[in-house]
Order: C-alpha cells, then sequence, then structure tokens
C-alpha cells in the first residue's frame, strides 16, 4: 500500500506546505494511499466516492475534510463528470506559533484533532459541507495560494501562510454558522468520549470549558455534567490532574528549575502552579522533589 512522504513535497523541512489544483477524471480510481503529514480537501467542483476507514462517502460540490497522518484512503471519480479538487498538505509545524490560537477554535479541534477518534465512529460524517457563498470566499483564498504557490515570486511563503491561517479561521466561522455539531448522527457521549482523548494529548494547552463545550455543541452546563460522568471529575480537575502528573514525573526525573516545570506542564503563573500542584499532592512542588527526586532547583 502506498505511504506519502512529506519529503517528497516539502524540500525545504523547515516550510512544510504544498498545495495543487487536482482533477480526478471520470471514472478514475486513486489508488489506497496514506501519508505522513496532513492534508485538506476541498471539493471545488463534481462528486467523487471517497473510501476511508473502511467507510465509503460520496463527495459532492462545497465539501470540506481533513485527512490525519496515517488514515488509509482512496477516491473513484464520479461516471458522469470530472471532480476537481484542491488538496493542502502541510505538518502542525506550519503553524506551531499560532498552535494556541487555532486551539480556541471549535472547528479546528473537530477537523483537526477529534477526527481520528470520532472516525471509530460508524455514524461519522468526515467532511462539512459549505454553502454557496462560503465556497466563493474559500476558493477565492485556494486559487491565489496555489498561484503563489507555482510562482515562487518574492514573498511568497508570507502569502500562503497568511491566507492559509485565513482560510481556517472563516472555515471555523463557516462551521460556527452552518452547526458546530451533527447531533442527529453522532450521539452526545461519543462526542465526550473523543472530547476526553483529545484533553489527555493537549492538556498543557491553554483549553478552556467554553471552547470544548462549543466544539461538541452542547451547553456549558451540559458539557460539564457529561464530563464528569465520563471522568468522575470536572473538566478543570481532570485538565489539572493530568498537568501536575507531568510536573511529578519533571520533579522526580530531572533537575529542571521549578519555575521551568510550571510553564512545561502548561502553567503561565507559578504562584497559581504551586497552589494547584499542594491541593493534587498535599505539599510543595519543593517538598515533593525532595522526597521523590533531584536536590537541585
Amino acid at each position: 500500500m502506498n505511504v506519502l512522504r512529506g519529503a517528497a513535497f516539502f524540500p525545504d523541512a523547515s516550510f512544510p506546505f504544498f498545495i495543487q489544483k487536482y482533477t480526478i477524471r471520470r471514472g478514475e480510481v486513486v489508488p489506497t494511499h496514506t501519508h505522513d503529514f496532513l492534508e485538506f480537501v476541498y471539493v471545488a467542483h463534481g462528486g467523487a466516492t471517497h473510501d476511508i476507514a473502511n467507510q465509503r462517502y460520496l463527495l459532492s460540490t462545497g465539501d470540506v475534510f481533513v485527512l490525519e497522518p496515517e488514515t488509509y484512503h482512496s477516491y473513484t471519480g464520479s461516471d458522469a463528470e470530472d471532480t476537481i479538487v484542491y488538496n493542502v498538505l502541510f505538518k502542525k509545524e506550519f503553524l506551531q506559533r499560532e498552535f494556541d490560537d487555532l486551539l480556541r477554535m471549535p472547528a479546528i479541534v473537530n477537523s483537526f484533532y477529534l477526527a481520528p477518534f470520532l472516525r471509530k465512529s460508524a455514524s461519522f460524517i468526515p467532511h462539512v459541507s459549505l454553502l454557496p457563498g462560503q465556497r466563493t470566499a474559500i476558493e477565492t483564498h485556494l486559487s491565489k495560494m496555489s498561484e503563489e504557490f507555482e510562482s515562487q515570486a518574492s514573498g511568497y511563503r508570507l502569502i500562503l501562510k497568511s491566507r492559509w491561517i485565513e482560510c481556517l479561521v472563516l472555515l471555523n466561522r463557516f462551521y460556527e454558522e452552518n452547526g458546530s455539531a451533527d447531533e442527529s448522527s453522532l450521539g452526545k457521549d461519543e462526542w465526550m468520549r473523543s472530547i476526553v482523548h483529545f484533553v489527555r494529548e493537549h492538556y498543557r494547552q491553554p483549553l478552556t470549558l467554553a471552547q470544548l463545550s462549543a466544539t461538541c455543541g452542547m451547553s456549558v452546563s451540559s458539557f460539564t455534567a457529561k464530563f464528569k460522568k465520563a471522568t468522575g471529575m470536572s473538566f478543570l480537575d481532570y485538565k489539572h490532574s493530568l498537568q501536575i502528573r507531568h510536573a511529578c514525573d519533571m520533579l522526580r526525573t530531572s533537575d529542571t528549575k521549578i519555575v521551568y516545570v510550571a510553564y512545561s506542564a502548561g502553567f503561565q503563573d507559578v504562584s497559581f502552579f504551586n497552589r494547584v500542584f499542594r491541593k493534587h499532592t498535599g505539599m510543595s512542588p519543593r517538598h515533593y522533589r525532595r522526597l521523590h527526586g533531584s536536590q537541585v532547583e
């Protein structure tokens, strides 16, 4: 089975970004493949069949979806017409500086981070359909980006990055306008299991209760109740418990100064870190280190 590697598309590792406008011909079969980078796909015209994770979906004009690394998929072109798509290939590092801000957007969390968990559900629909006016806005950006990528004129990297960020922001707005979560196809319990996995992976990031409840399409009160039912803890206590576990591991196994331990665990305020640490362990970070680990502060 074909595995596409980023090195073939990103000759400069410091700029892991690639865009192309591709035509899937009538009846053409794009063989099953996977890749070690993220892939964003926008269907500009047509209706190919998309096979992914043992499920088959019929794509149509205006559909948008994201494929995470190591996801096998294939396409079969429509018998009636060609299908035109924009493919944007990139790695998360491309937007590393903007990572914290992107994680505040429900559509980004849903498409880029929850999809691997939600794919386990047969009822999960892995694409979002844009309305006509929304399609025009996205196609304008993608068309300009494609031109810039081909020409590689002076400053093209800045234009590509800024337009890609704008695309993601617009997609988040459209996601909110069109309805954040498809409650008819996905149950709240499925969303909640995915959210818990997500928090485990990203507990050091500035996640908020409001952000995650919006991602699930729930009210804050409903999200709070279901999160506690799933974990036995409030969202904040659960996140803090993961952060403190991370801090304890560092205190036991390294000589890193306590202030940097706090930052590494995702706390921006050392005094607050000390209070939360004492709440979860019954002692200060300094005392914990004296009992369990290195003596250097």
